[in-house]
């Protein structure tokens, strides 16, 4: 199988959508992390705890699926490929 080649602008945007999501996915879990800590108190905190953890998973299933549609958007085409090669050499 051959090494993938990527547009350098449109994988750095990629790359830098994805951390921005993946701060907001541990963002969520650790709010969730300290509901669920303070559930001594009251049982209402277990379940406000696991609904932030529920929706950080969900965030992060759908940040794995843009960065993966992100990464084959940002794959040269064979034409960009050709024009690169062309001019490597010149």
């Amino acid at each position: 199988m051959a090494k993938k080649h990527y547009h350098v602008v449109r994988k750095q945007q990629a790359d830098l959508k994805a951390l921005l999501r993946t701060l907001v996915l541990v963002y969520l879990l650790y709010l969730g992390v300290q509901l669920i800590s303070r559930g001594r108190e009251e049982p209402l905190f277990y379940l406000a705890g696991g609904l932030f953890a529920a929706g950080a998973a969900a965030f992060g299933w759908f940040t794995w699926r843009q960065y993966r549609a992100a990464l084959i958007q940002a794959e040269l085409t064979p034409e960009e490929e050709e024009a690169l090669s062309q001019d490597q050499t010149l």
